[in-house]
């Protein structure tokens, strides 16, 4: 028997608790559905969070790094705790009275593949292929999704929307929202505001606005280029010259990046936006290479193969 055994490869990271390597993020989420079931509550378990029978999402990011400087013999006390804190004190949506419903109600946009059950949502609207715009609440510890049912019992779905624009409109004046510019390979320039709030992304739902705040800018051009890469952050470009094209290409570059290594992913894909329709521009094939879908009415707006 030989004396020296190669050393083994180290394990990859996971996809979406990076801290992590794949064996033990898969630990750490058994271990999360142990914990939840212990407290009388069955989640749906995805890649960076759960979600409970109510709609509730408790996020995975934060408990990743806490138990990767950890041995695992201490994950479950740190999960235990962990999960006390953030559903013990939590009150019921059934205790809220309606003004205070309403000042926690905001239109946000999510990963469809967070609901636990598209059909708890019909009112829910559809954004390119993987996004969808609905109705969450605000909560001490954690932000809640309820399904309609729950919502009808508050008052006609139309009007609690609007209360959920203007909640969200109150983003805009978080100062902690922070605005850069970024500029590749000498032009396609786009802006990118980034911010604490989970809602941050789903200023997108109000462009105009947003844009009116972040860079004063207020003629949308020939359409936006937009990415949602994660949940505290969107980028732009208005399209108004040649250089719409290379800024197309620079935000999916950003996009994946952004979906691959931040907490809360909504999009890697690049999306058209003209009022309020949203057209996404961007794909994977079937062997995972991206791809960009350039429709005649897009070429134009980008003003691809015109000459001078």
């Amino acid at each position: 028997m030989g004396l020296f055994r190669r050393k083994a490869p180290p394990a990859p990271p996971d996809e979406a608790l990076t801290f992590m390597t794949e064996p033990q993020a898969t630990s750490l989420r058994t271990l999360v559905r142990e914990v939840f079931a212990e407290t009388g509550r069955e989640v749906v378990v995805y890649a960076d969070h759960v979600v409970d029978d109510s709609g509730g999402q408790f996020g995975l990011w934060n408990l990743a790094a806490l138990c990767a400087s950890e041995p695992p013999s201490r994950w479950r006390r740190i999960v235990e705790g962990h999960v006390q804190r953030i559903t013990g004190d939590q009150p019921d949506l059934d205790d809220l009275s309606d003004d205070e419903f309403r000042s926690a109600l905001y239109l946000r946009i999510v990963e469809a593949s967070s609901l636990p059950d598209r059909g708890f949502y019909p009112y829910a609207r559809d954004i390119g292929e993987s996004l969808v715009e609905l109705l969450s609440v605000d909560m001490p510890e954690m932000i809640t999704t309820p399904p309609e049912e729950a919502l009808a019992k508050r008052g006609d779905i139309a009007e609690l929307r609007a209360h959920g624009l203007e909640n969200l409109r109150s983003v805009l004046q978080q100062p902690e929202v922070e605005v850069q510019h970024i500029q590749e390979h000498g032009s396609g320039r786009f802006a990118v505001a980034t911010g604490e709030s989970f809602f941050t992304a789903s200023l997108s739902l109000i462009l105009p606005e947003a844009m009116a705040r972040f860079t004063d800018e207020r003629d949308l051009g020939r359409g936006v280029l937009l990415v949602v890469p994660f949940r505290h952050q969107l980028a732009y470009h208005v399209i108004t010259g040649s250089d719409g094209a290379v800024a197309l290409n620079n935000l999916f570059r950003w996009a994946m990046l952004g979906f691959g290594d931040a907490p809360g992913p909504l999009s890697p894909h690049v999306y058209w936006v003209r009022g309020s329709h949203w057209e996404q521009i961007t794909r994977f094939d079937e062997e995972g290479r991206p791809c960009v879908d350039v429709s005649e009415e897009l070429a134009e707006a980008l003003e691809i193969g015109q000459s001078d």
